[in-house]
């Protein structure tokens, strides 16, 4: 349904130390250094960070990345589907096993949870965005907390 690979975990621990920084630019030695990855590796995300458009580098020798909008303008769904999360529809046809449709097909309890399920995990990547990670870990986690209670109270209402 949505697995988190390290790629996307550490690319928005990346982005998150931008959206943190107090300075315009951070280097990616300095991040490497935050978040105890090996340079390459940092380089490396940075890549598809810069081609996906959520950064800017500058060169020289003050030069670094920095967030190409705000951070209050960056969803997590946009983060995740740069950093190739699968963030497509559920498909039947995906889990059919030696059939060429799922035996269930016309007739299937299931598919409506999945289909559910991955709508309110798209619905709540939407309405996340970097500004609101960069605080304490526990405002975090609250408000959070608060905005999903708040989704799936809506969820039950609809049921």
């Amino acid at each position: 349904m949505f697995k988190i690979s390290s790629q996307e975990e550490f690319g928005l621990r990346f982005l998150v130390q931008l959206a943190k920084s107090q300075k315009e630019e951070m280097s990616l030695a300095e991040i490497s250094q935050r978040e105890g990855v090996s340079l390459p590796y940092v380089r490396k995300i940075f890549g598809i960070l810069r081609s996906g458009g959520l950064v800017r580098a500058s060169k020289g020798v003050q030069g670094g990345y920095s967030l190409l909008k705000p951070a209050s303008e960056i969803t997590l769904r946009e983060v995740f589907e740069v950093l190739g999360a699968d963030l497509q529809e559920f498909s039947c046809s995906d889990f059919s096993g030696q059939f060429s449709i799922c035996a269930n097909h016309g007739d299937c309890g299931v598919r409506p949870l999945l289909s559910l399920l991955k709508r309110k995990i798209d619905e709540l990547l939407r309405g996340i965005t970097l500004s609101q990670l960069i605080h304490e870990e526990h405002k975090v986690m609250n408000a959070l907390q608060s905005k999903i209670e708040t989704r799936s109270q809506q969820l039950l209402n609809t049921v």
